[in-house]
């Protein structure tokens, strides 16, 4: 046991004194010096020798460099050569001797051989904790005093006043359950009447009565009144009720009322922010008073999911627009048309893609500029005049097929109630760049003979109807007969693009909301009517059944619950009837006051459609003057090139066969036509002109240049 012991202590020792004692031996040893390079060679630092390839040589007194094309035999000398040195044998120390104490044992105990000795203790007696003679040494408690009766005094009462429920208060109470639980706004309308001429009640009464107008459609009522809560009360609460009834409910309200209502949202901190409706309203708003740091503002709370998003982004391009950075207006209509694809027809994309399409026009882009005049709807009033003005883009890019095709398909009989003059000039203008100068002459006299005589019936009516509402009062005298051909003097295909003007349609739309709620109001008043026979006919009915239970009861017998259904049937309908009869004669008065407010409102924006009717009417008639004007011009142009165009070819000039680019739909969408037949809808646009260039070779034809 104890050589195994030394054997493992040993070793290491030796090992350590043995590297401690090696000394350091050579293990190589020069076996052959080598030879160094020829002298022509030069040696890098690295010993490695080289050989110049490039040289240099004098040739008549001059250095030249030249290239060696043979590189001879080199002699590059030979390397050392080493060979390893056999070692001496390792040299270790003797090993020593390492003595180990002998551990001690203790010896073994046999478990077997243990004594344990036996539990001799003595239990003690248990000790006494009390004894008989304890208990005479407890203490005497004393006998508490008795307690007297309490004295008695009369208690000092003070009457204070108490705010009973009158009948006012009932009656609002009444008015707010039809309103908020039943939804029976009739009812609740005209308790509400009633109650705005008390003055306790007064303004609650008018913010609930424009809720429940708000309910029942009368958006021009709810304005009304909730606008006189916010700006006449001086009551903190109340106002800030009203304001946060108007900015949820601004889509019925009108765009100046931002105006109002944005200082009071700012006054009491209300958070719009995620309300769309109320931020695109404020964006209009701003924008439409050149504000537009406060446009910009509104437009950063509408986000990408939001339906407002289109909208959001149209606007957004028309600021970057006006600040001139146009850049940025493209990305805006981009973004727009990107997320209104699922929507073709919707008009904020049809206003996009006609917008996208000008400002490429104006960047010369023309290619780009067709494209996006061919994303405008046919369903958009905006159709026309993007057809008209993609044909201009066709003439600048030299299509003059393409756009004296799309220019005819306007001309059939489809658009025969469509005021287009310009179209006439597009077309005109393609035939004069392809020489077919006859076609072109022919578009003239049809221009000619179609709006010719038009000219002196938009002067006699301009200068017979000098008031604005004029203009109004007529086209809705078309508007009641639209078949009519002529109206005062107007061709009906005047009247129809006229009607089209954006300004004169949106106060229409006005116009007709104040005709519905009109209708609306008047309504109410049958409605009521109509509750009354009703309430009416179920007391008849709920007095019979009280009779016909009471008579069912034994004599000196207390009521039954029959008689006791019958008898709260009975008070219901006859407590509905009562208020729905004063319900109609309240509210007989503020129908008489909201439908002359309205009227009121509807003459005022009779007279704003009738000016925007005005204006668009003067540059309607100025358009079809200046397209007459240059009617003599076109034709001087054609008959002039026809001239020229006749002596070139008798003078045996080639026909110019330069290829020129297309800007057209795709290949399975594009007609040519020679027209013999009727023009189909999902055809219009697509046309191109079946007639060929037959210019000549160096445009030297009158006419050709300037166009």
């Amino acid at each position: 046991m104890k050589k195994p012991m030394k054997a493992m202590l040993v070793l290491p020792l030796i090992c350590s004194t043995a590297f401690a004692q090696e000394v350091p031996q050579k293990a190589l040893a020069v076996k052959n010096q080598g030879a160094p390079a020829e002298a022509s060679l030069r040696v890098k630092s690295s010993l490695v020798p080289t050989f110049e390839i490039y040289q240099k040589k004098v040739v008549k007194g001059k250095t030249e460099v030249f290239k060696v094309k043979a590189i001879p035999e080199l002699n590059i000398g030979s390397e050392r050569e080493v060979e390893a040195i056999p070692l001496s044998p390792l040299r270790l120390p003797a090993s020593r001797e390492v003595v180990v104490k002998e551990i001690k044992k203790s010896p073994s105990i046999n478990p077997m051989t243990m004594h344990i000795p036996p539990y001799t203790a003595v239990v003690n007696a248990p000790k006494v904790i009390t004894n008989p003679e304890a208990f005479t040494k407890i203490p005497d408690v004393k006998i508490m005093d008795p307690v007297k009766d309490p004295s008695m005094v009369e208690p000092q009462v003070t009457l204070q006043k108490m705010d009973e429920m009158g009948p006012n208060d009932y009656k609002l109470l009444q008015a707010l359950i039809f309103l908020e639980v039943q939804q029976n706004y009739e009812l609740a309308m005209g308790l509400f009447a009633e109650l705005m001429d008390d003055k306790e009640h007064r303004l609650e009464a008018l913010y609930n009565y424009a809720m429940t107008a708000k309910g029942m459609g009368l958006n021009t009522e709810f304005r009304t009144y909730m606008i006189k809560v916010s700006q006449e009360t001086k009551n903190k609460e109340w106002q800030e009720r009203a304001t946060k009834a108007m900015v949820d409910g601004i889509k019925v309200l009108e765009l100046s009322d931002i105006a109002l209502i944005d200082p009071l949202v700012t006054k009491y901190e209300l958070d719009v922010s995620k309300n769309d409706e109320y931020q695109i309203t404020r964006a209009k708003y701003y924008s439409s008073i050149g504000n537009l740091g406060l446009m910009e503002d509104a437009l950063t709370y509408i986000d990408e999911k939001s339906p407002k998003y289109p909208e959001s982004l149209l606007l957004s391009g028309l600021f970057n627009y006006r600040q001139n950075k146009v850049d940025d207006a493209v990305i805006n209509i981009e973004k727009l048309l990107k997320a209104t694809e699922g929507d073709k027809k919707s008009q904020i994309r049809n206003v996009g893609a006609i917008t996208m399409a000008r400002i490429q026009f104006q960047k010369s882009m023309y290619k780009e500029a067709f494209q996006s005049y061919l994303k405008v709807d046919r369903s958009s009033p905006l159709w026309l005049q993007a057809m008209t003005e993609s044909a201009w883009t066709q003439i600048l890019s030299e299509d003059y097929e393409g756009a004296a095709g799309n220019m005819f398909s306007l001309h059939t009989d489809f658009f025969k109630n469509a005021f287009n003059p310009e179209s006439f000039v597009v077309r005109t203008v393609g035939y004069l760049n392809l020489c077919q100068y006859g076609d072109g002459v022919q578009v003239l006299n049809e221009m000619r003979t179609k709006y010719g005589p038009w000219k002196k019936k938009l002067e006699d009516f301009k200068t017979s109807h000098k008031k604005p509402t004029d203009y109004y009062e007529t086209v809705k005298s078309w508007a009641k007969n639209s078949d009519l051909k002529e109206v005062d003097g107007l061709p009906r295909a005047f009247i129809v693009e006229l009607a089209r003007n954006p300004g004169f349609v949106s106060y229409q739309k006005q116009i007709n909301n104040y005709e519905d709620e009109i209708t609306k109001f008047n309504k109410i008043s049958f409605t009521l009517i109509k509750m009354e026979k009703d309430f009416l006919a179920k007391k008849s009915e709920a007095s019979k059944s009280l009779v016909a239970a009471k008579a069912k009861m034994k004599p000196g017998a207390s009521p039954s619950s029959a008689v006791l259904d019958a008898e709260k049937r009975l008070l219901s309908y006859q407590i509905q009837y009562h208020i729905a009869n004063k319900a109609r004669t309240s509210i007989k008065n503020l129908r008489t006051q909201g439908i002359a407010r309205i009227e009121k409102e509807k003459d005022g924006l009779r007279e704003d459609a009738g000016k925007a009717l005005q204006t668009g009417y003067k540059s309607m008639v100025a358009n079809l003057t200046r397209v007459l004007d240059q009617n003599d011009v076109l034709q001087y142009e054609l008959y002039s090139g026809a001239g020229e165009h006749i002596r070139y070819q008798m003078a045996g000039g080639d026909i110019n066969t330069k290829e020129r680019p297309e800007l057209k739909v795709e290949k399975e969408k594009s007609l040519n036509w020679k027209f013999k037949g009727e023009i189909w809808e999902d055809e219009v646009g697509h046309y191109r002109s079946s007639l060929k260039n037959v210019c000549a070779q160096d445009n030297s034809v009158a006419g050709m240049n300037e166009h």
